[in-house]
C-alpha cells in the first residue's frame, strides 16, 4: 500500500500531450498517470512555453506572483489542467524567459537553469510541497543543486533518458541564479556539466533500461561521466520505461484505416496497402514493407542504412521512413526519394497520425541503433504486429528476442549485435527469407503481439523506490510510509 499523502512532482521540459518534441514527454504523462491510479499524489510542472500558450489558450491561471532569485525580481505565472483522461495535476510556470518558440537557443541554459531553481518554491507557487521531486534529463538536473543550497527537506531522483546530453552550462550564466562554485562538485574551464552534478547530488539515480544502466558505467558509454557514475553505482537503478496502450493498440487506433488484434491480423494487410498508397509505393501486399520512424542521426543507426542503401534496394522489399534531424540524413533520404521510386518513401517531418500508420501498415519495425536507453518504437511496433528488428543495445536488448530459428515460442523479432553494417544487411535479409514463411511469421507477430510491455510493471518499481526515499524524510513514521 501507499504512505498516505505521498507526494510526488515530475519536473521536466516536456509532457505529452502538452508539448512533446521526443520520447520523455510520453514517458512523462504515461507514467504519473499510472502512479496516480496507485494511489499517489502526482503532479507534473513544465514550462509554460509559447507553444503552449496557442495550443491552449484556457489553460486556468491558479497563481501570479513576484519571486526574488539572486539579484533580480521575476513575474512568475502559474496555470493548471490535468493530464486528459486522468486526475493527474500538471502546472505550467509561466514567465518571459519561456514564452517563446525556441526552446533551444543561445538562451535555453539560463532557460532551463531558472526553471530548476522555482522548485524551491513549490509552496508559494502551487500551494502544494511535495515530498519528492523527479527530476528529468540536463534540463531539470539542477533541481538538486537548488534544493541543497536553500536546505530543503525534500528528497529527489533523477531518470538519464539520454547520457549523451550532458547540458553544459557556464559559470557565469549559472551566476545569474546565485549560483557560485562551490555550489558545485566540478567546473572545467568556467562551465559546469549539469548532468553530473545531478548525479552526484541527487537522493537516487534511475536510468531507462537495465542494460542502459550497465553500459553507462562502461567507458564506452559513460560520455565522460563514469567517474560520477561510479561513485554512485549503488544508488543506481534501472527501470524499463513501458508503453502506454492507451495511445498504442491496433483495437482502438484512431488514425489507422482498420483496427485489429491479435485474432483478426489479416486485416493489417488493409493498413499496410493502406500506407503502400499513401507513400507512393507499389501496391503489393506480398512485398515486405519495412517501417523506420526516427530522429535522423548517425547514432539512430542512418550511418549503416546509408552504406548498405544500394545492397538493400536490390533486394525485394519496399522502406518507408518518417522523421527528420541531421541535414545530411535529410539529404540523403531526399536522394533516395528521387532514385528509389515506387519502393522508397522518406516523410521528412513529424506526423503523429502518419507514425501510427507505420506502425500498423508495416511489416518489419528497423531500430539499428548504436546506443539506446530505452526506446519506444519497439515496443509500439510488437503491439501492432509489427516486427522489430534492432541491434542488442540498452532497451532494445531488454525487450526484443531475436529470432534464431530454434526459439519460435519465445521470439519477438530480430537482432544483431555487432554495429556494422553488414550485420545489419544479414539480418534483414534473414528477416525477408522468415517473412515468405508466413506460418512462422504468424507465429512471431503473435508473440510480440501478447508481450506486456505496459507501464504498471515500471511504475511499481518507482513506487518501492519513492517509499524508501521516503523513509528518510524528516519525521517519517515507517507504520504510516506502509499503510
Amino acid at each position: 500500500m501507499v504512505k498516505k499523502n505521498l507526494k510526488i512532482l515530475f519536473a521536466a521540459y516536456e509532457c505529452a500531450p502538452f508539448y512533446k518534441r521526443g520520447g520523455l514527454g510520453g514517458v512523462i504523462g504515461s507514467l504519473s498517470k499510472t502512479l496516480k491510479k496507485m494511489g499517489v499524489d502526482v503532479r507534473v510542472v513544465i514550462p509554460h512555453y509559447q507553444a503552449i500558450r496557442s495550443s491552449y489558450p484556457s489553460l486556468k491561471k491558479k497563481n501570479s506572483l513576484k519571486i526574488k532569485i539572486a539579484r533580480e525580481e521575476l513575474l512568475v505565472d502559474v496555470f493548471e489542467s490535468r493530464l486528459p483522461g486522468s486526475a493527474v495535476p500538471v502546472y505550467f510556470i509561466g514567465n518571459k524567459y519561456f514564452h517563446t518558440d525556441k526552446i533551444f537557443d543561445d538562451d535555453s541554459r539560463f532557460r532551463f537553469a531558472l526553471f530548476s531553481s522555482l522548485m524551491i518554491k513549490t509552496q508559494d507557487l502551487f500551494a502544494w510541497q511535495p515530498d519528492i521531486i523527479h527530476a528529468n534529463d540536463w534540463h531539470t538536473g539542477l533541481i538538486s543543486v537548488f534544493l541543497k543550497k536553500a536546505g530543503l527537506p525534500v528528497k529527489t531522483v533523477f531518470t538519464i533518458h539520454n547520457l549523451a546530453y550532458t547540458g553544459k552550462t557556464s559559470l557565469a550564466t549559472l551566476a545569474r541564479l546565485g549560483l557560485t562554485e562551490k555550489d558545485f562538485f566540478s567546473v572545467e574551464n568556467g562551465t559546469v556539466t549539469v548532468m553530473r552534478e545531478a548525479i552526484l547530488k541527487s537522493d537516487s539515480i534511475t536510468t531507462v533500461s537495465l542494460s542502459y544502466a550497465k553500459e553507462i558505467l562502461t567507458p564506452e558509454f559513460d560520455c565522460g561521466l563514469g567517474d560520477a557514475l561510479r561513485k554512485r553505482k549503488k544508488d543506481l537503478v534501472g527501470i524499463l520505461n513501458g508503453l502506454d496502450y492507451d495511445v498504442f493498440s491496433p483495437e482502438k487506433d484512431k488514425f489507422i484505416s482498420v483496427r485489429y488484434s491479435s485474432e483478426s491480423l489479416d486485416k493489417k494487410a488493409v493498413n499496410k496497402i493502406a500506407l503502400q498508397k499513401a507513400s507512393g509505393l507499389v501496391v503489393n501486399s506480398a512485398t515486405p514493407l519495412l517501417g523506420i520512424i526516427s530522429r535522423l542521426a548517425g547514432q539512430k543507426g542512418f550511418d549503416l542504412l546509408e552504406s548498405i542503401t544500394g545492397e538493400l534496394m536490390r533486394l525485394d522489399l519496399q522502406l518507408v521512413v518518417l522523421g527528420t534531424g541531421d541535414p545530411h540524413y535529410e539529404k540523403f533520404l531526399a536522394r533516395l526519394n528521387e532514385h528509389y521510386s515506387g519502393s522508397f518513401c522518406a516523410h521528412l517531418k513529424f506526423d503523429a497520425s502518419l507514425s501510427n500508420q507505420i506502425y500498423a501498415g508495416s511489416d518489419l519495425f528497423l531500430m539499428p541503433s548504436q546506443y539506446e536507453p530505452c526506446g519506444l518504437g519497439q515496443l509500439a511496433a510488437m503491439k501492432y504486429g509489427n516486427l522489430p528488428l534492432v541491434r542488442q543495445t540498452g532497451g532494445l536488448k531488454d525487450t526484443v528476442t531475436g529470432f534464431t530459428g530454434k526459439n519460435i515460442k519465445t521470439a519477438n523479432g530480430f537482432s544483431f549485435a555487432e554495429y556494422q553494417a553488414g550485420e545489419l544487411f544479414k539480418t534483414i535479409k534473414q528477416a525477408i527469407a522468415v517473412f515468405h514463411d508466413q506460418k512462422t511469421w504468424r507465429a512471431l507477430q503473435s508473440n510480440a503481439m501478447r508481450a506486456d510491455f505496459s507501464w504498471n510493471r515500471s511504475a511499481a518499481k518507482y513506487l518501492k523506490l519513492y517509499q524508501k526515499l521516503a523513509l528518510t524524510l524528516p519525521h517519517a513514521r515507517k507504520k504510516d510510509l506502509n499503510r
